[in-house]
Order: structure tokens, then C-alpha cells, then sequence
């Protein structure tokens, strides 16, 4: 009899999500005995990463690639150069790793098939897809009756009319292999991050809101610690889960919350772009369980200077204020080795769209 069908095979987790908050909930994972699998976003416009986007009309590379760094380890010369920045002259804040992703896509035919291809070089055990290889852009309704395109164009809206509603346009199916993790997932795990134009983006790729509904994971939401400029102005963490909630037509099993204000040095550089911490009004929510519990990274840790951002053309919110991957990697180890023996979950014959469901991905 295998590990798998006596029940002792590895818990699969499933992260949904992109950028810097998706990267440190798989860093915090990796270093538990785990089966991870990263659905990573693709309609991030901004910075060096929209610039190859529109010269080469290809799926956001810049938060897959993020993603693959951290879950390679920091000693790897490979993976030092996926985080490579240029500091000169013309090429200054041009990102080595996006290139190299970039290249991939040309050698390799799309971004899943060269993300993968870079993840066996660099001998990452762990799975990692865009939730599709098509490339769009997420938009927005706002209450005024406008319609904007683009993440970034979202952001900087003026005036700040509220969102109403997001979609993508085009619209896009998501990469098959997502609907088969979302069907084997032990749990599922909505990152922390860009939350409406990004969390949210994500899980509006035909396919991924009907697998994550009907699939018997555990569904977990980390709630962002600071409220995001143009996308969640005011939001409380009720509000984001009431939001999930919506967009995926259930609401998460359970819900993570950190429980201490970050310290007032690291809210100065937020409050220049109009950010505050998440509002806790948590109490008395019916729908899912909530855990509350300090998930900040030390205070003596100098994240001003260690996470500071440069180079021209470089478009990024402040990032200092991040969950300690340490704290946030021991609470969700514990939410998953404690959920009762994995059942025999019958997999999808046929995707949306009538295509049918492709074999297993081997890691």
C-alpha cells in the first residue's frame, strides 16, 4: 500500500494570491512538511514588469518569479538572480528575473511551462502556476459609472470613486492545472497582498471561483495588516472577508487577523500613501472561526532599510510592514496537521468550457 492510500502522504496547501504577501506565505510553508502548490496572479501592470508586458503582450511575470525566488532558498546563485536589480544608467531598476521569465515564455512556448522549467533547474520541490498563460487586465465599475482598465490605473483613480465591481478583459480561462490542485488541496490559503487587484484578480479566472467552492479544503483567508491606497481605503477586516466571501459565493473556514499595531516609525511611510491598519471588528462573526495573534515581524528588525525599494520606473505601495513568516508559517502548520485524515477526493473529468481535466502534475 503507497503513503498516499494509507493516508500518510504529505498535507497539499494551496496558495492563491501574488507579490510580496503570496511570497512570504510560501516562504513561512516551505519549511514545514508540506505538499504546496502557489496559484500565482497575472494582471499586474505596473513597473518593469508592464513594460514586458506590452512590448511582448505576455501574462505579469514580475509576482510568479518573486514567488519562485522565495521558495528557492537565498544560498543558490540562481536564485540571486532572479532578484537582481539593475542599478545604472538605462537600466536601472530592470529586473534580471523578469527577463529570464520573459525569455522562458519564448523558449518554452508560455509562463506555466517556463516557470516550471525554472523550478526544476533550481530544484524547488513545490509546484507553482499562474492561475492562467492568457493575458488580461482586471477592471473596474465604479459607483460613478466609469470604467477603468489596468491594476495601476485603478489605484490612481481620481477622483477615489468606490469599485462596484471587477472583471477581467479579456476574459480568460485559468490554466487547467489549477482546477485539478483546487480539487486534491487539504487546505486553501487567500494570501495576503494587493487584495482587490490582486487576491481578488486571481480568483476572477473562469474556473478558479466554481474549483475553489466545491472543493472540501479547508479555506483560509490572512487578512492584510494595513488597508491598501485605491483598493480596500477604510476597509475593515469584517469588510474583507464579507468581500471574499462574496467573490467566491462562500464564506472561509477560518480567519487569520493580526492582533498587534505595528509600530509608529514603520506607519509613517503609510500614512504618505493614505494607509492605515486593518480596523479589527471581528467579534461576533458566525460564518468562519477567527484566530487573532501577533503576526508582526520583530520590532527591532530594520524593515525600512532591508525591504526599501528603488529604481526608475518602479511602481510598488510600501511593502516594510510584512507577517513574520516564522510566526504565520507555525500557525497555518498547525490549522492544517490538525484537520482530520484526507478522504478520497474524485477529481473533475472535464474543465469549464467542455476541455477535458489534464493527468496529474508531478512536482
Amino acid at each position: 500500500m503507497s503513503a498516499e492510500s494509507s493516508g500518510a502522504r504529505r498535507r497539499r496547501v494551496v496558495c492563491i494570491g501574488g507579490g510580496t504577501g503570496q511570497s512570504q506565505v510560501l516562504r513561512s510553508l516551505s519549511r514545514h512538511p508540506l505538499d504546496i502548490t502557489a496559484l500565482v496572479g497575472v494582471t499586474d501592470n505596473g513597473g518593469h514588469s508592464g513594460v514586458l508586458r506590452k512590448v511582448f503582450g505576455i501574462p505579469q511575470v514580475g509576482d510568479i518569479r518573486n514567488c519562485l525566488a522565495s521558495l528557492a532558498g537565498d544560498e543558490l546563485l540562481l536564485s540571486q538572480l532572479l532578484r537582481y536589480r539593475f542599478r545604472e544608467g538605462e537600466l536601472d531598476g530592470v529586473s534580471l528575473g523578469n527577463l529570464l521569465v520573459c525569455s522562458l515564455i519564448r523558449l518554452k512556448g508560455s509562463l506555466s511551462e517556463g516557470i516550471d522549467a525554472l523550478r526544476r533547474e533550481l530544484g524547488v520541490p513545490h509546484t507553482i502556476l499562474p492561475v492562467s498563460d492568457q493575458s488580461t487586465h482586471v477592471c473596474a465599475e465604479l459607483a460613478d459609472g466609469r470604467m477603468v482598465r489596468g491594476e495601476w490605473e485603478i489605484i490612481r483613480r481620481a477622483p477615489r470613486a468606490p469599485i462596484r465591481r471587477l472583471f477581467h478583459w479579456p476574459v480568460v480561462e485559468c490554466h487547467p492545472a489549477c482546477v485539478r490542485s483546487l480539487a486534491r488541496a487539504d487546505m486553501i490559503v487567500f494570501c495576503p497582498g494587493s487584495f482587490m487587484t490582486g487576491i481578488v484578480s486571481a480568483l476572477l479566472t473562469r474556473g478558479i471561483q466554481t474549483a475553489v467552492r466545491v472543493s472540501r479544503a479547508l479555506k483560509v483567508q490572512v487578512v492584510n495588516i494595513m488597508t491598501q491606497a485605491g483598493q480596500t481605503d477604510g476597509m475593515s477586516a469584517r469588510d474583507h472577508i464579507e468581500t471574499l466571501a462574496q467573490v467566491l459565493g462562500t464564506a472561509p473556514d477560518v480567519v487569520i487577523v493580526n492582533s498587534r499595531r505595528p509600530p509608529e516609525k514603520w506607519l509613517r511611510a503609510y500614512r504618505k500613501e493614505e494607509a492605515e491598519p486593518v480596523r479589527l471588528d471581528v467579534q461576533g462573526l458566525r460564518e468562519c472561526r477567527v484566530v487573532e495573534a501577533d503576526l508582526l515581524e520583530p520590532e527591532g528588525k530594520d524593515v525600512l532599510a532591508q525591504y526599501a525599494r528603488a529604481g526608475a520606473g518602479l511602481v510598488a505601495g510600501p511593502h516594510f510592514i510584512r507577517h513574520d513568516p516564522a510566526k504565520l508559517g507555525r500557525l497555518l502548520w498547525r490549522i492544517v496537521r490538525d484537520l482530520p485524515p484526507p478522504r478520497p477526493v474524485p477529481l473533475p473529468r472535464r474543465l469549464p468550457g467542455g476541455r477535458p481535466a489534464p493527468p496529474p502534475r508531478r512536482a
